[in-house]
């Protein structure tokens, strides 16, 4: 998604991103004589044990105006010593440090704190650095919290006056930041004779400190570096109504839960709230939490009901194809779904769906009582014990969203249906020449496709008009809590082949369309096609991928890791699409009989809608 970009510039102030007080209209005069902020402690080198530590709501409070301060500095103090320091690991140690300051210094200690790394951070206006338009400077160009792949976070040096010609940097000299209810200044450009020096934190000093997210300050870190990156990069809170402030003080407090199950629900229910679908926290799992068992069906929701759509081979429970599940244990099933959704990390469109369809899935091998309904109304009970992973053999039944291993699929009466979401660049040629004389054909976009030119020179073949999308677009961010973004718009257009293919089309939309997929879909209503299915996932846009601690990976086993979108995306008339979806302009959902008889009846049906107009 980087090609024909088109730069739009836009200052706004984004309603409902809660956050500080942040008053950037004041910037000092360049000529302003300012003293020196306090020479800055030695960043210590020997830590002793850590103290056992009593998380009162006192201390909680604390920690909240700490880690928002940390995190400001940490994305917009212009300095390559807050490039180069471990953050997430400078707020757990500093944590335990606050932990052990009296209530009445905490405020002045946090400050202190974080001079170590950013000395020019202070509660003194005209202790701020002192800048001519001569003078070399540095500030941040930002549109994410990390420097990957299609995102871009640079330091940038140059004489001030140069930085001022410069695209999508900060528009003010500093920022007023509210911390324990008193200004702090936090400089958005620097000199480059500064007389103070910042030291770069990259290990521990203090306090001894395994780095295991079960400890309450590893957490808190992670949780609070999560919720920052939020805070100052997503770009959706003009178009989510969510307290993200509020979310704050919660995450850090689910942080003292023992209980892992419960420390993670706690902390996925906050980031549920964002409705981003491309959400993910994967968080060091105690093996007994693992899923390494499954039961024998799978089941999801079919006109609001749960239905089993797939079943082992040979598996002798008594469920088959199209049984509908009543309870389990106990429960109704729409409770028993809506108890899982608060922490699903999916949005309102996904929040049942998903777990419903995860739930084939279990880490006990303790019995699951079912309560069963037959098509013709008759009821069981029946009780099913988690197989091992190992034992799993095939399934068999059509899926909700089916699924195609071949590109290119001849139907009857010279219709064609294109598994877009298979097609490769390279096989376009062939399956092409196969086309030149079909009457009709499918293009089946139900799915995630596995090649960019691919599917984009399918669509070339068939669209009435070029393709316009320009409903992607990068915020950079040039002061906390995004009171200072500039919108720069990308713009991507398909032409229509030059030997386009005539002939009636139609293209096949699902609800597990998302991200690329819708953004094809996109590409397909702005060019002319028809789309007929069910409204689609609702987010698009690349996303970002933090690794705290390590992160949990192919290297390190006990971090976290956490993945949300970083790109605005709406819908091809401005419309927002997160939460809501491409809109289909034949809506055509996946039926309970369908999955009984075995037939897939988007397909049966836009067979039909080509037959009428072939005919």
């Amino acid at each position: 998604m980087k090609k024909n970009i088109v730069v739009v510039f836009l200052m706004c102030w984004l309603a409902g991103c809660g956050g500080s007080n942040n008053d950037t209209s004041q910037s000092p005069s360049l000529s302003e004589n300012a003293s020196q902020p306090p020479p800055v402690n030695t960043l210590p080198s020997n830590p002793i044990e850590k103290p056992t530590i009593d998380y009162d709501e006192q201390l909680l409070i604390d920690i909240e105006e700490f880690v928002k301060l940390a995190h400001a500095v940490q994305y917009f103090y212009p300095s390559e010593e807050s490039k180069n320091s471990d953050w997430p690991l400078f707020i757990a140690e500093s944590i335990i440090e606050l932990s052990q300051t009296p209530v009445n210094e905490r405020a002045s200690k946090g400050i202190e704190l974080v001079r170590q790394i950013a000395p020019y951070l202070t509660s003194i206006q005209n202790q701020l650095p002192n800048i001519d338009e001569q003078n070399q400077a540095s500030t941040w160009r930002q549109n994410s919290p990390i420097d990957e792949d299609v995102y871009s976070r640079a330091l940038i040096t140059s004489s001030y006056r140069a930085l001022q010609t410069e695209s999508y940097v900060s528009n003010h000299l500093f920022t007023e930041l509210d911390y324990h209810q008193t200004s702090v200044y936090l400089p958005l450009y620097l000199p480059s004779n500064n007389e103070l020096t910042g030291q770069t934190y990259r290990t521990l000093g203090r306090w001894q400190l395994t780095q295991n997210f079960m400890e309450n300050e590893v957490c808190m870190a992670s949780v609070s570096s999560m919720w920052a990156s939020i805070q100052h990069f997503w770009p959706y809170f003009s178009q989510v109504s969510v307290d993200w402030q509020s979310s704050l003080p919660n995450l850090l407090s689910a942080c003292t839960e023992d209980d892992f199950l419960e420390r993670r629900a706690r902390i996925y229910s906050e980031f549920t709230k964002l409705k981003d679908n491309h959400i993910n926290i994967a968080l060091p799992l105690p093996e007994q939490y693992v899923r390494n068992r499954y039961i024998p069906f799978l089941y999801e929701l079919v006109e609001d009901q749960a239905i089993v759509v797939r079943v082992e081979e040979n598996q002798q429970t008594g469920v088959e194809i199209g049984d509908e599940i009543l309870a389990i244990n106990g429960q109704k099933i729409q409770t028993y779904l809506e108890s899982k959704s608060d922490t699903s990390l999916k949005n309102d469109l996904h929040r049942t769906t998903v777990p419903a369809l995860s739930d084939v899935f279990k880490s006990s091998a303790d019995p699951i009582s079912y309560q069963v309904k037959k098509p013709d109304n008759q009821i069981i009970n029946i009780q099913v014990t988690p197989k091992l992973l190992s034992e799993l053999t095939n399934f068999y039944g059509l899926r909700y969203v089916p699924r195609r291993d071949e590109a290119l699929e001849a139907l009857s009466d010279g219709l064609y249906r294109v598994n877009v979401y298979k097609v490769k660049s390279a096989e376009t040629r062939d399956i092409k020449e196969q086309l030149k004389n079909a009457k009709g054909v499918i293009l089946d976009l139900r799915r995630y496709p596995e090649d960019w030119q691919g599917w984009q020179t399918v669509l070339s073949w068939f669209i009435k008009r070029p393709a316009i999308n320009d409903t992607l677009a990068y915020y950079w961010q040039g002061a906390p809590n995004q009171t200072d973004i500039q919108i720069q718009q990308v713009s991507q257009t398909i032409n229509p082949a030059s030997d386009s293919l005539n002939m009636p089309v139609i293209v096949l939309s699902s609800r597990d369309s998302q991200s690329q997929n819708e953004h094809s879909l996109i590409f397909a209503r702005s060019g002319g096609l028809t789309i007929m299915g069910e409204p689609t996932s609702g987010i698009n846009g690349n996303i970002v991928q933090l690794d705290l601690f390590g992160g949990l990976n192919n290297t390190s086993s006990q971090g976290v890791t956490f993945i949300y979108t970083n790109m605005r995306a709406n819908r091809w008339n401005g419309d927002p699409l997160i939460n809501a979806g491409i809109e289909p302009d034949i809506l055509l959902p996946r039926t309970k009989e369908s999955i009984r008889r075995q037939v897939d009846n988007q397909l049966a049906a836009a067979i039909d809608y080509l037959k009428q107009r072939v005919e």
